[in-house]
């Protein structure tokens, strides 16, 4: 299993030491947001991470406003919401805050 994740803005964070947001937004940003440059093989590991730490629990997807490149995706996408709503395929992952 991965022991660290590097973040947008280049920190290594523990997975042993993150909090239950910062996990549960790398699980959409790899499964929903940009699944295509992320594998399994880690989508697993991020799976086991959440089940390990926080019982499997999912909170709902609240990214951080610093990270540009990701909510210049999200409207590029259509995923960001006039309300700042975040919406896949019709189902609300989350908000910005």
């Amino acid at each position: 299993m991965i022991d660290f994740w590097m973040t947008y803005d280049n920190r290594i964070v523990s997975m042993e030491e993150m909090d239950h947001q910062h996990m549960s937004n790398i699980h959409y940003y790899i499964n929903h947001i940009l699944p295509e440059l992320y594998t399994d093989e880690i989508r697993e590991h991020i799976k086991k991470w959440l089940v390990k730490r926080f019982a499997g629990v999912i909170l709902s997807y609240h990214p951080v406003p610093e990270f540009r490149f990701e909510q210049l995706h999200l409207k590029r996408m259509g995923y960001l919401q006039e309300n700042n709503d975040i919406v896949v395929g019709g189902v609300k992952l989350g908000c910005y805050e």
